[in-house]
């Protein structure tokens, strides 16, 4: 493939729409059926109309939806940056993405769940074998990329799952975003179905938000939980895989974040956009049995701990390529900068590697 051929004319504003001039039309047409994304034709003078017309838009569409983009038909900045990524680039994804795979293992014990972090996608298999039928699949939302929100990659057994949790609030948040509203209005906590609480259960003990616990919130004395209900961060269900991050997946209230392309907005935590779904899935044919309990707690606001009765395998990985059952490749933006970290890694690895045998 021509290196040249993802080298477009600028965009000429914010954003080219369906019927638009654009200079580029010609190039992006060669590329767009370079890569796959607009079928092969006889060579015309439609190829070298200057706009947007509705065969490329077809096909912006069908490759803002194989890279993780607002699949609008849109020539805008995201697309754009996508479109002009060097062909080098994408070769290396992929190179990179082969190489974490390798810290897989070769053989499934048992149908695993997948959050691939950079696609904003959860993959919940039904059987062992990786076929797109046998998979639940739905949206997540994932850490945002400050430093220190980032979702990391790791494995864990889902255990169990909690209804109608309790949110507590992490000492990092409490300090950092919440303790100077408290602070102003210790009333803030009522209103926003939080409470300072003594002890570490569940059954810890409620404590009035005047002056003096403030003082001991602010010591360490006393934490912040938010109740459960319609406001609480956690939503409905908290799926538990206990691990070193205390890293976890949950409902959310904020239901309009799944609307977005580019989901990166949580604490670290992961956020599924069908938790009762996700919910019947993990239960399995157990959730039969306890379907009546399972109604009637959701119905209420007390929290329930259900117990999974096999422990299903987590993994969080890292992916920005990925091939798909339909013989797409799929790319995603490296929102962590991690293939960057890889790359120096594995080529750190190369040079020892060289040393040693020049040796």
């Amino acid at each position: 493939m021509q290196p040249r051929l993802t080298q477009l004319p600028p965009l000429p504003r914010s954003s080219v729409r369906a019927g638009e001039p654009y200079v580029g039309a010609p190039a992006l047409r060669r590329l767009l059926t370079a890569i796959g994304d607009l079928p092969e034709s006889p060579v015309s003078g439609e190829q070298e109309k200057l706009e947007l017309d509705p065969e490329l838009v077809a096909a912006l569409v069908r490759f803002q939806a194989r890279h993780g983009l607002d699949v609008d038909g849109t020539l805008g900045d995201r697309t754009y940056r996508a479109l002009t990524t060097p062909i080098e680039e994408r070769i290396r994804q992929i190179v990179l993405s082969l190489e974490r795979l390798r810290w897989l293992p070769p053989k499934l014990e048992s149908p695993p769940i997948i959050v691939n972090i950079p696609q904003f996608r959860l993959f919940a298999f039904r059987t062992t074998q990786d076929f797109a039928e046998d998979i639940l699949q739905m949206d997540v939302i994932v850490g945002s990329t400050f430093n220190g929100r980032h979702t990391p990659v790791f494995a864990a057994d889902m255990r169990y799952v909690v209804l109608n949790p309790y949110w507590d609030v992490p000492r990092s948040i409490l300090l950092k975003e919440m303790l100077p509203a408290i602070k102003a209005d210790p009333g803030w906590l009522a209103k926003n179905g939080y409470e300072m609480v003594l002890g570490a259960a569940d059954g810890a003990i409620s404590r009035p938000a005047d002056a003096g616990n403030v003082q001991l919130l602010v010591e360490g004395e006393l934490r912040v939980r938010q109740k459960p209900g319609p406001m609480n961060a956690l939503g409905q269900v908290k799926f538990m895989f206990p691990n070193r991050h205390n890293v976890y997946m949950h409902d959310t209230p904020a239901r309009e974040l799944f609307a977005r392309s580019r989901r990166a907005f949580s604490h670290g935590c992961i956020r599924v956009s069908d938790p009762i779904t996700l919910l019947a899935h993990v239960l399995g044919a157990d959730r039969k049995r306890t379907s009546d309990r399972l109604e009637k707690a959701l119905r209420g606001n007390t929290p329930v701990v259900v117990r999974l009765a096999q422990p299903i395998r987590v993994y969080i990985v890292y992916g920005t390529a990925l091939a798909t059952e339909a013989g797409q490749t799929l790319f995603f933006d490296d929102i962590y900068d991690q293939d960057s970290r890889l790359t120096a890694l594995l080529e750190a690895r190369r040079s020892r590697s060289f040393g040693h045998t020049k040796q």
